[in-house]
């Protein structure tokens, strides 16, 4: 049930916009075209959750949240460009025998669309868009034993794209808060596995940008 409450969320968001929409109709949507924004985005893959497990001889936590920085610039009133760079993903295993922990972080591009036909008055903006880039993923690995210790690290970087959608509330003149939902379409990884070499998923999240 846990998984499904982010998406009743945006559901019940959008049913209320498109209700408080038909009274902000006749007010003229809010302008963008030559806007900058620089924001940060928190979240939370909604196919799986956080969770820490311990034995007597092993632990293992997985944490995955996102988190991240972006930047866009609306060209257009209906169109923007957009950078950002995030992190999710983590997870650490802990047994007698060695310590491995790894991390990805997105770095994508892309373009958001702002239909006029969904803009809500003066209120925001509806929007979908899609990202693109790398997801670098990096796990450090750490051996014990009685008579000698190691340690390494990999690196790997993998192709992937994020389509998404979502809500920008325009707070005040200078401020735009909103919910999104995207999936992270991300290729295999060969060398930096944990559990599983494949974290394709959905995330939903929340945006705090400050508009320029």
């Amino acid at each position: 049930m846990k998984t499904f409450l982010p998406l009743i969320c945006i559901w019940l968001t959008i049913v209320s916009s498109n209700l408080f929409s038909q009274n902000v109709s006749k007010i003229s949507p809010v302008n963008l075209e030559g806007r900058h924004s620089i924001y940060l985005f928190a979240g939370m893959k909604i196919n799986s959750s956080s969770s820490a497990n311990a034995t007597l001889t092993a632990a293992k936590s997985e944490v995955n949240a996102q988190f991240g920085i972006g930047y866009r610039y609306w060209f257009m009133n209906e169109w923007a460009v957009n950078a950002s760079i995030g992190f999710f993903g983590a997870e650490t295993d802990l047994n007698y025998s060695k310590v491995e922990s790894i991390t990805i972080i997105p770095i994508l591009f892309g373009f958001n669309y702002f239909p006029q036909a969904l803009a809500l008055g003066s209120v925001g903006r509806a929007f979908i868009g899609i990202n693109m880039g790398a997801y670098m993923g990096n796990a450090t690995k750490n051996s014990f034993s009685f008579n000698s210790l190691g340690s390494g690290s990999v690196s790997e970087t993998v192709f992937g794209i994020e389509p998404n959608a979502g809500i920008d509330f325009i707070v005040s003149d200078w401020l735009r808060i909103g919910p999104s939902l995207s999936y992270h379409f991300i290729s295999d990884f060969k060398e930096v596995i944990g559990n599983k070499k494949n974290y394709s998923g959905p995330i939903f999240s929340i945006n705090i940008g400050l508009l320029l």
